[in-house]
């Protein structure tokens, strides 16, 4: 990869997650530490972004939580979690992955009897720590403070041992040969849901669609049974998934 390709995909994870640490970049790109840092430097000459170096890490230089853009991006998620939950029925067993869609999820379920919510997420953990009227299980492992959610070894061998009716999962991009990452740790968590679940449904607003700058493969779309987003996908999505048999929902943003 040349260094210019490198530094525009890492100012898409800082847009994406709003700050990436020197060492998680260093691990992701296998480059070193000194070089990852000289890249900020220049991306932070260019104006776009700010480094926190206190944290060794990267913040989009415009967060803004209550600006018109976050706002948008809020309620398109809101409304993607909202649909998706309309595909959870009473006794099911889920995977829900760490994303921000998922978490929104969580109000719904704790709403719902009968479910059982397995998932390496602490906010979501923490958004059903009192749900009473079904079953959470916390997915151990090592902590990402980054994503706040437990990931590695310990974890994948965890998730490969259960199994579940259904996994949600809200990658960073959708290719047609497949679903992407921007972290390797959290690619390989959503490989092992994938795997252990009977169907999967995919949470994707429409910017996550050919989206070729996100580096890690999670799997193909073998198990993909929904796909949830925003928008209707652009082709050549539409004749791919109605030949693989993928109900696509548009989420109602009114």
């Amino acid at each position: 990869m040349f260094a210019s390709q490198r530094r525009d995909e890492i100012y898409k994870l800082a847009q994406d997650r709003q700050f990436i640490s020197v060492a998680e970049l260093s691990s992701m790109y296998q480059v070193s530490e000194v070089t990852i840092r000289s890249d900020l430097k220049l991306l932070e000459q260019q104006g776009k972004i700010t480094k926190n170096y206190g944290g060794a890490s990267i913040l989009r230089e415009d967060v803004q939580p209550l600006s018109t853009t976050s706002q948008l991006l809020s309620d398109i998620k809101a409304a993607i979690a909202h649909e998706a939950s309309a595909l959870i029925e009473e006794g099911d067993s889920l995977f829900l992955d760490s994303s921000s869609t998922t978490i929104l999820m969580a109000d719904a379920i704790a709403r719902m009897s009968n479910v059982t919510v397995i998932t390496n997420s602490i906010p979501i953990f923490d958004k059903l720590k009192e749900y009473r009227n079904g079953t959470v299980i916390g997915i151990a492992g090592t902590l990402s403070p980054y994503t706040q959610s437990f990931v590695g070894p310990f974890a994948e061998e965890m998730i490969a041992k259960l199994r579940v009716s259904k996994a949600f999962i809200a990658p960073k991009g959708l290719l047609p040969e497949g679903l992407r990452d921007t972290s390797v740790q959290e690619a390989a968590i959503r490989n092992k849901m994938i795997a252990s679940a009977d169907k999967v449904v995919v949470l994707a607003d429409h910017s996550k669609f050919n989206n070729e700058n996100v580096v890690f493969s999670i799997s193909s779309f073998d198990k993909v049974r929904h796909v949830v987003t925003d928008q209707t996908p652009i082709e050549p999505f539409i004749h791919f998934f109605q030949q693989k048999g993928i109900e696509v929902r548009v989420a109602n943003l009114t």
